[in-house]
């Protein structure tokens, strides 16, 4: 079980990037987002929802073997947190809006803005997840303010 968990919470290995490995989670976050938002949305949707179940139990799975509490091979929570703000972008070819949803998620997620930054404190896979999820949304608005508030 934990090597699926391993395999699962560092994205199929991508998680051991020696350089930037949440900057790949996410690159891959919005990849997945492509292909599914190519299919069909409800697929996307219920693949989060799955993802983020499987996200939890993986993660904490993986942690009872190891002495961090958040090893920057698990990025599986970049995965997640990248998905949200890419909910409200409709479109494959809103490419200015996807940039700005990985742009400041990644700004979002390495500076921990609170609750995030308090998030970040907790042990296990809530604080592996929540800190992430904050990001996400904090991107998430910010995607809303440019693709809502300022197209008027």
């Amino acid at each position: 079980m934990f090597s699926l968990a391993k395999i699962f919470t560092t994205f199929f290995y991508l998680g051991y990037s020696p350089v930037a490995p949440g900057t790949i989670g996410s690159v891959a976050a919005i990849i997945l987002w492509w292909f599914f938002l190519n299919i069909n949305f409800l697929y996307f949707l219920t693949f989060f929802l799955l993802y983020i179940l499987f996200a939890y139990i993986f993660t904490k799975i993986y942690l009872n073997d190891e002495e961090k509490d958040d090893p920057s091979e698990i990025i599986c929570d970049e995965v997640i947190g990248q998905f949200i703000p890419l909910f409200i972008i409709s479109s494959t070819n809103d490419i200015y809006l996807i940039l700005i949803a990985f742009v400041s998620f990644r700004i979002f997620d390495i500076y921990k803005l609170y609750p995030a930054n308090y998030a970040e404190t907790m042990h296990g896979a809530n604080g592996v997840i929540i800190d992430d999820v904050i990001a996400g949304v904090y991107s998430l608005i910010i995607v809303f303010i440019f693709k809502y508030l300022l197209s008027l």
